[in-house]
């Protein structure tokens, strides 16, 4: 996946950089933005609550929002049988939020010890594209030097680390793995 190409990257970014190495500037900003945010391919997360034998509670907080439910699977033991849920099942909530519900195919009260949802989480990539130009433009501008003077001008530079956790976090990502309510 690519957010964007050295061409779209030039309509942004004033640059005397050969294509290649635009290009690989773009795929490390690319890098760090997954590290950060995730990928933006279909997620599995895994729920294993063994300690808890009549499941968990009626509420999974997923740890990205959704743009749709694939499937969610479910076992009672680590070696179950594993029963697949209807859309009836469960409810969504707010985009995280999984709610089991007592009346569908699958009824239940509680979600079972060992669950499985697969997803796509929802679409952040007008965001992601913002992130990738100010990355590669703070890595073109940076020299490596803190300051610079030429004459009676002084010139300081940005730090480079902090400058690049400040973009990353336009990303807002709550990649915190708060799973049970």
């Amino acid at each position: 996946m690519t957010i964007l190409t050295a061409t779209e990257l030039r309509t942004h970014i004033e640059t005397d950089l050969a294509d290649a190495a635009l290009n690989r500037l773009a795929a490390a900003a690319e890098q760090l933005i997954i590290r950060e945010a995730g990928d933006t391919a279909a997620l599995t997360e895994i729920f294993n609550e063994e300690g808890f034998p009549q499941g968990r509670e009626r509420t999974l907080f997923l740890a990205r929002t959704t743009s749709s439910i694939t499937s969610i699977k479910e076992r009672d033991t680590y070696d179950g049988t594993q029963t697949t849920l209807s859309a009836d099942d469960y409810r969504q909530e707010g985009g995280r939020k999984l709610v089991r519900l007592t009346d569908g195919t699958n009824s239940r009260s509680l979600w079972a010890p060992h669950t499985e949802v697969i997803y796509v989480p929802a679409t952040d990539s007008n965001i992601r594209e913002l992130v990738q130009i100010n990355l590669v433009t703070l890595a073109n501008m940076y020299i490596g030097a803190k300051q610079e003077q030429e004459g009676d001008f002084d010139f300081e530079h940005l730090d480079f680390a902090p400058e690049t956790r400040k973009i990353l976090s336009l990303l807002n990502n709550s990649n915190n793995r708060m799973l049970v309510v």
